[in-house]
């Protein structure tokens, strides 16, 4: 009997030994928690591109959001300033300026819609310059609150655009030239100064995008219409006072000839 007991004892003791060693051997083996982890890789991997194409797209749309907030107002500032400008020359020290100028991608004119609330005896009219600096990209706008001026004032600036690659301002009346006043006889003639051309076509181009806007400037051609009336009067007061001129001198000569038979 006693043998007996002991030989259940000793079987049982190992049969719960091998349980204990059985449950100890649950788990992952190495090459699962390799592939486990490649999958992981994988997908971490993947989920790094998205993101990271989606921070660029954000960043992408920033971008171009501004780059859009500043043609905006550029456009803008451009449309408000050709509407309000005015055939109303200019003088610097002295030197008649015309109404409007363009002369190496210079575009300088004058206008209107200047306010003076508190009646500080402001001009109603402003001379406005846009320039185009090559070394800095930028197109700067200049203006001078006042028509009449000396050499040596310096105007406000702003800039209008950056990252400007190239820049033209060209004149329509209707085709496009690229000075304005057309001819040297037109800067010479203070009448023809206060011309201005049917409209004007800016043209530039911001990273590799070339960008052209169009504007109609006012109607002038009542200057001109009053320039030729003007010729067309004077030349027949002057013939009027040469026919004038030439009839007294014709009586003059019919009184002496009358005087001469008399005696």
């Amino acid at each position: 009997i006693p043998s007996t007991c002991f030989f259940f004892f000793f079987f049982f003791k190992r049969k719960k030994k091998k349980k204990i060693y059985a449950t100890l051997r649950k788990g992952f083996t190495l090459v699962e928690l390799l592939v486990a982890i490649a999958i992981f890789a994988v997908l971490s991997a993947l989920g790094w591109k998205v993101f990271d194409y989606l921070i660029q797209v954000k960043d992408r749309n920033a971008v171009h959001e501004a780059n859009i907030g500043q043609l905006q107002q550029a456009y803008q500032q451009m449309q408000r300033d050709t509407l309000q400008l005015m055939p109303v020359t200019a003088n610097i020290a002295g030197d008649v300026q015309p109404a409007l100028s363009l002369s190496n991608q210079q575009f300088t004119f004058s206008k209107a819609g200047v306010t003076d609330p508190l009646k500080q005896g402001r001009s109603a009219f402003e001379r406005i310059e846009y320039q185009y600096n090559a070394q800095d990209k930028k197109i700067y706008r200049l203006k001078y609150n006042n028509l009449n001026r000396l050499r040596t004032e310096q105007p406000l600036s702003a800039v209008l655009l950056s990252d400007v690659d190239q820049f033209e301002v060209m004149a329509m009346n209707p085709t496009e030239i690229n000075q304005w006043p057309a001819t040297a006889i037109d800067a010479e003639n203070l009448q023809y100064q206060r011309l201005l051309p049917r409209g004007v076509r800016v043209r530039f181009t911001i990273r590799e995008i070339e960008y052209e806007w169009l504007f109609s400037l006012l109607n002038t051609d009542f200057i001109l219409q009053q320039a030729q009336n003007n010729q067309n009067g004077g030349g027949s007061g002057n013939q009027s006072n040469s026919q004038n001129g030439n009839n007294s001198q014709q009586g003059n000569v019919q009184q002496n000839n009358m005087q001469n038979e008399s005696e």
